[in-house]
């Protein structure tokens, strides 16, 4: 009997043991994985953890993780590379000064509950230290940045002006109106012989003399009625969704008053897209205002355009300026595959 307890006892020993073996293996192909090493900079190393760390933050899917990981690894190069410009020319950031970003960042995001903000970190992985370190990094980060800003004085009048000429495009307007209407609906499905006659008998009392605005008040069922049938704002073609009334109303010219015309009324369907509803109205449509397509004055777009040429240049003298570090420094990148 003891024999096969012993029997027993060494099979199940033997199947723990290979049990184990397995998952210590699959665990140790995992740590292998988290700490290959993706890229050096100089003497430091960025790890797979790292960048995976920093995506799975941001909630990626594994497919996503793969398109991206180069840009993470790309950015987390040029931080180091900017880090070391930065401890190179011998500067530092004062411990007080992470500390008081520290405390306020405490405050702003966590309501100064440390509990919650230590809890928090956990959940990322991160600790109090590794948290200071990204908070000193950003804070170089940002400075090396600011320090490659050029200075408005650079950007000259005659790029302005040339920028404004070469991309007269992105500057045009288009063209508007201010409409006010009229607009006879079927009520009890009237056939459109008798609202197109409401409609020219209203139109023949406009031409003997009573104002658009009194007749919008007194007649039909616009819902701008009680406005005297003033839309009250500037459209342009494309906020219009009634082809009839888009093509009616860009071909009057200011204070001109249309025929009476037959629109199909537009209704939301029940999945959400936009059809005939199956019944029609009568409107009669005034150019309260107009303002035809053209270009923006370029002391209107000035400012604009300073503001693009200056981030095209700090985007352009900020990459030569990396380029410069990545060929000063030891810089090796292997991702994973």
């Amino acid at each position: 009997m003891g024999k096969i307890i012993n029997t027993l006892t060494f099979k199940t020993f033997l199947f723990l043991a290979g049990f184990l073996e397995i998952h210590y293996q699959a665990y140790a192909s995992d740590l292998i994985e988290l700490n290959r090493v993706v890229a050096k900079v100089n003497g430091r190393i960025v790890t797979w953890g790292e960048i995976e760390k920093s995506m799975t933050l941001l909630n990626f899917t594994d497919q996503e993780k793969k398109d991206r990981a180069n840009e993470f690894v790309d950015g987390k190069i040029d931080r180091l590379l900017s880090i070391t410009a930065f401890r190179e020319k011998g500067m530092n950031i004062p411990d007080s000064y992470i500390e008081q970003e520290y405390n306020k960042r405490l405050i702003k995001d966590f309501n100064n509950d440390r509990k919650l903000f230590r809890d928090t970190l956990r959940s990322k992985g991160l600790s109090q230290l590794e948290y200071r370190k990204e908070i000193e990094e950003e804070i170089i980060y940002g400075h090396m940045l600011s320090t490659r800003r050029r200075l408005k004085e650079e950007i000259s009048p005659e790029k302005v002006e040339s920028y404004y000429e070469t991309n007269s495009d992105k500057f045009k307007t288009l063209g508007k109106v201010q409409l006010g209407e009229i607009a006879f609906s079927q009520i009890a499905g009237e056939p459109e012989t008798v609202l197109l006659q409401q409609g020219h008998k209203v139109l023949n009392e406009i031409k003997a003399g009573q104002t658009f605005e009194d007749a919008a008040l007194k007649n039909g069922q616009s819902p701008f009625r009680g406005k005297s049938g003033n839309w009250g704002v500037m459209v342009s073609e494309n906020e219009i969704r009634s082809d009839k009334i888009r093509k009616v109303a860009f071909s009057l010219k200011e204070g001109e008053v249309s025929k009476p015309f037959i629109v199909n009324i537009l209704e939301r369907k029940p999945d959400g897209t936009i059809g005939n509803s199956g019944k029609i109205a009568v409107y009669l449509l005034k150019a309260l205002k107009v303002t035809k397509a053209g270009r923006k004055p370029l002391d209107e777009v000035r400012n604009q355009i300073e503001r693009r040429l200056a981030s095209d240049i700090e985007a352009q003298s900020h990459r030569q300026w990396l380029s410069r570090l990545k060929r000063d420094a030891y810089v090796r990148v292997t991702l994973p595959q």
